[in-house]
């Protein structure tokens, strides 16, 4: 990218063949919210297996670090209203647990 500028929450990226796309702060934090998750997949994976039992404990000290990060990003974007979760009521909790037993059946 060739330039970047910030104005009123987005960001302007020119290519070098000259054309413009606009990001969003939203769509920035979308995008690194999911590069964390994958980066915690990944973490994971290694720490499982990690043959070296030092070289698994730090794995699982940097998914601990990814973790925080990730969470810091979901806040911010849970702040800024970007992320909105619903609270289950108890019907969506009752109809969840019977899904759930009658599969385990």
């Amino acid at each position: 990218m060739a330039q970047m500028g910030q104005q009123s929450g987005q960001t302007k990226q020119t290519s070098m063949s000259g054309q413009s796309a606009s990001l969003s702060d939203q769509d920035l934090l979308q995008l690194a919210l999911n590069e964390t998750k994958h980066t915690a997949t990944a973490v994971n994976a290694f720490a499982l297996e990690a043959a070296s039992e030092t070289l698994r404990r730090d794995y699982l000290t940097i998914l601990g670090d990814v973790h925080s990060r990730e969470k810091q990003i979901f806040d911010l974007m849970q702040q800024k209203g970007y992320y909105n979760i619903k609270n289950a009521t108890p019907q969506d909790i009752s109809q969840a647990q019977s899904k759930f037993s009658n599969q385990a059946q």
